[in-house]
């Protein structure tokens, strides 16, 4: 179709500019690959979704791309983004995205369109300028995906959406690969045939990163345990998109940057994030939450021991679980997840 494939490393970024200069983002989160080349460039205590976005580079498996965009998640991702840009010596487009942190002020809003645009014109380089009809139809479209995103999650609030663990996040993160002319219909076919109700079993919440590795997905599966609600980095955390956007598209991406839930990545204050897990809590009825953490996700782990008592101080048990993408299900990891869910059920 003629549409140019940037690789977009984790998490925040707008794809609905992307998506109108033609181009398609595919997120690299989790590739399976060996990660022994990267551990040349890396300190041992580096999160293992850099290592493994770095060996998938290495690799060559990127050298189909028109480019990278790298969004100020982290120091990691940061570090990345220099070792990518000045060191390996790949010879494609490195874009870059700044979004502002938390505490937010009414500059940093103006901070945020300033950023978008600088996006735009960095782009505009390589790919032409930036049609803005196409632009107003890219973010109607992802408010679009967010307000169907938002209907699937609060059907699976209330038990009216069955689907295994697994099958739901395998169908949502086709999102991050796919244009929303292809992915809106696969969602909607997905709901066709998962409307129906699914009230049997312990409701449990996941907090964290992503949903890897995905055997724990079926191990709650296989014990009968229901996901109500997620707190994760790549999904309902910039997911949910309420509303109509804004006449201006810049201002209408403004909107949804600074209503999506509270995360790490945005440096949203301890008491945000206990309030926003409380409030899935008590709209979903958890009776428990897992912490799935990718170790070595230092914004993630500086934020779950206090987040963790909280939730605990309300009467609801707690599992943390730290782990490396693609590693599998120890029998350590199923021992511990077996206990909590008999514990909870």
């Amino acid at each position: 179709m003629g549409r140019r494939l940037i690789g977009a490393f984790p998490a925040q970024y707008p794809k609905e500019i992307l998506w109108a200069m033609n181009a398609i983002p595919a997120e690299i989160w989790d590739p399976p690959v060996d990660t022994s080349e990267a551990n040349a460039h890396l300190q041992p205590y580096i999160c293992s979704v850099v290592r493994a976005g770095l060996a998938l580079i290495l690799e060559g498996k990127c050298d189909m791309l028109d480019g990278f965009l790298f969004p100020h998640t982290c120091d990691s991702i940061q570090n990345l983004a220099s070792i990518v840009n000045d060191y390996l010596g790949i010879r494609k487009p490195c874009y870059f995205f700044y979004p502002p942190k938390a505490p937010y002020r009414h500059s940093s809003r103006r901070y945020f369109v300033e950023q978008l645009r600088a996006l735009v014109t960095a782009l505009e380089k390589t790919m032409g300028p930036l049609d803005p009809s196409s632009f107003k139809q890219s973010v109607q479209q992802g408010f679009a995906l967010g307000a169907l995103l938002g209907e699937i999650y609060e059907q699976r609030r209330a038990g009216t959406l069955n689907a295994p663990n697994a099958d739901f996040y395998g169908v949502l993160r086709q999102g991050e690969y796919l244009h929303p002319e292809d992915f809106i219909p696969r969602l909607e076919a997905f709901r066709r045939t998962a409307e129906r109700e699914d009230t049997s079993g312990p409701g449990v919440i996941l907090s964290g990163v992503l949903p890897n590795p995905p055997e724990i997905l079926k191990l709650l599966d296989a014990s009968g345990v229901r996901i109500v609600d997620d707190d994760f980095m790549n999904c309902s955390r910039r997911f949910l998109i309420h509303g109509e956007p804004a006449q201006d598209p810049f201002e209408a991406l403004a909107d949804a940057y600074f209503s999506l839930p509270p995360c790490t990545t945005k440096n949203s204050s301890i008491q945000e994030r206990i309030n926003g897990l409380l409030e899935k809590i008590e709209k979903s009825g958890a009776r428990g939450v897992i912490f799935y953490l990718v170790k070595f996700c230092e914004p993630e782990l500086f934020d779950v021991p206090l987040v963790s008592e909280a939730v605990k101080d309300r009467g609801i048990p707690t599992l943390v679980l730290d782990v490396e993408i693609n590693q599998g299900l120890t029998g350590q990891l199923t021992t511990r997840v077996e206990a909590f869910v008999e514990m909870i059920s």
